[in-house]
This record gives C-alpha cells, structure tokens and sequence, in this order.
C-alpha cells in the first residue's frame, strides 16, 4: 500500500511593471508498506518507508517590451527509488539498506516574445543535474560475489532549446487575409553525460564517468511548412534524431542486439485539413511519408529480444461534422 499526500502553494510578486517573481513550495508525504510473497523470488519481501520533504522551485519574468519577454526558473526535483529497486530478483541479488531517494534540480533562462503577426521565437538553455541514480554493481562478501542495487553516481544534462515560426505572407503581403504561409523550426540540443558514476559489467565495477546518458541524443530538430489558402490547411513536417545509446556503457553492437547504438534517423509527415460547407470538415494525414525503416528502441521483451523497429508509412482519413 501506498499513500501520497501533498500541499502546494504559489504567489506572483509583481516587484516592478516590468519584473515578476513567482516562488513556489510543495510538500510530499508519502507512506509505504509492503510485505509478503512474490511468484520466482527466493527471498520474502519487507519494506516500509515514509518520506516527507518540501520542494521549491521559482521563476522569474522581465517585460522587455510589449511582446518579449525575458525569463528563468528553477526548480527541485525528487524521484523516490521504485518498488522494483527495493525486490531482489534471487536470493544472491542485495539491496544497499541505505538505498536514496533520486534528487535533482532544473535551471533554465530563455527569451521569448513575437513580431506582430510575422514572427513567434523562444530560445532557452537549461542545465539539469540528477543525483544518486540508482543502478548495480558487484561486491564480493566472503567467496561469494553478488549484485548490489545501491546509488551509482550523478548525470547532468545541459543545451539550448529554440522555437521560431515565421509568416511569409505576412512579410510579403500584410495585407492578405484567410492565407498565410509559415515556416517552423524547434531544435533542441542536449548533452547529457554521467559524472562521477560506476556500474556492473560483466561482474566488474566499471566507471562510466563522461559516458553519454542512454536514451538521450544530442539533437533533435523538427521543420516544417503550413500552408493555408480560405478554408483549406496543409503541411509538411521533418524530424531528426541524432543517434544515441541505450545502455550507461554506451555499447556499439551486441550479438543479441539487446544493447547498442540507436542510429540517428529522419521521418516526413504530411497534414490536410478542408472546412466546407460550415460545420464539416475532411482531415487526412500521412505519417513516415516515404516509408523510412529506422528504429529508437531495443527491448528484451516479446518480440525482442533485440531492437523494435518504428511503423512504417501510416495514414488516417476522417470527416467531421459540427451541429
């Protein structure tokens, strides 16, 4: 059983015109009590906790002008270790009894604002620290050696993020009305790697200080084009994803395929969308438009193991009505 409550409050101080601050606390009680018996573990199972902490967090805004705006935050976060963390999976598997809870915090300072009706921006950059991932590693008692669940080390994850979109009939053309055509870009650059962190391999602790955090490339860009001409819309989307690795050793290849790269790959989608006769309208949209093979996952599940490739060319028609 569990049981989860919390308290939160914030208040916006309006210090000048011009600058705001927005502070903020919640606090988190969280009570657990587990026991009894679990299908194929040897060892029986007794946990209880209560954790209670307050987390703070702030932003700030400054009015530049009418239509931008500086701004900042910073927030902390908690990620209590998991039930799974706490269940040996056979009776060599340990838990350290002084296992922590995940703790970390997230700062990030941008500007963001628009240009009439031509341009939209938002351009930041954040810096993320997660402290005292939970992982395994080897210890040895005596003759025996097992796997020792405990907190492996920290990560940080710092880059920029951006956001445009830009009218160009609107910059050729204001005075059209019922058409536009845009542009849009959001890219996002993240460098996420482990500091000061070891883990398992293989029956040996090996460090993984400066590996890349799994699951997280670096880049991922999306760009597009709207068209919209009356009462018909229709648009073209691009995305990329730079490769990655799935496993904290940063693997190349396996020979199961269970751990390796995540190769970089790019995907088109379309949209459609026609307004007729007032309250109906006729949607159609196509995704992975030139049927590109990629994959961002692997798995040791069903179907696996090795990697789970992505769809492939989709589509979707439907026809709405409004009464």
């Amino acid at each position: 059983k569990t049981r989860n409550y919390a308290a939160f409050i914030e208040n916006i101080f309006q210090v000048t015109p011009k600058f705001s601050i927005t502070p903020g606390i919640r606090y988190e009680i969280i009570q657990t009590d587990l026991s009894g018996v679990i299908n194929n573990a040897t060892a029986s199972i007794s946990y209880k906790g209560k954790r209670n902490f307050p987390l703070f967090g702030a932003g700030l805004q400054y009015q530049l002008k009418e239509s931008s705006q500086l701004y900042g935050n910073i927030s902390q976060a908690y990620r209590p270790y998991l039930y799974a963390f706490v269940t040996p999976a056979d009776r060599i598997d340990k838990v350290d009894p002084s296992l922590k809870d995940s703790k970390g915090y997230n700062i990030d300072f941008g500007v963001r604002g628009h240009i009439k009706n031509l341009l939209q921006y938002d351009v930041n950059a954040f810096y993320l620290f997660y402290g005292n991932k939970i992982g395994l590693i080897t210890q040895s008692s005596g003759t025996s050696t097992y796997l020792f669940t405990t907190n492996i080390g920290n990560s940080v994850a710092k880059g920029i993020e951006s956001f445009f979109e830009l009218s160009l009939l609107d910059l050729l053309n204001p005075a059209a009305k019922n058409s536009d055509i845009k542009i849009f870009n959001a890219l996002a650059y993240n460098n996420a790697k482990y500091k000061t962190a070891a883990i398992n391999n293989a029956g040996i602790n090996k460090a993984i200080t400066g590996n890349f955090v799994e699951n997280a490339p670096e880049w991922i860009i999306k760009s597009g084009i709207d068209l919209r001409f009356k009462k018909i819309s229709t648009g073209f989307q691009y995305s990329y994803t730079s490769k990655s690795y799935n496993d904290a050793f940063n693997t190349l290849a396996s020979a199961n395929g269970v751990t390796g790269v995540i190769p970089a790959y790019d995907v088109w989608d379309w949209n459609f969308n026609w307004k007729f006769a007032n309250q109906f309208h006729l949607s159609a949209s196509i995704n992975n438009l030139v049927n590109k093979k990629y994959f961002n996952r692997r798995i040791t599940m069903y179907p696996g193991p090795g990697i789970l490739p992505a769809d492939g060319r989709t589509f979707v028609i439907s026809l709405g009505v409004k009464l």
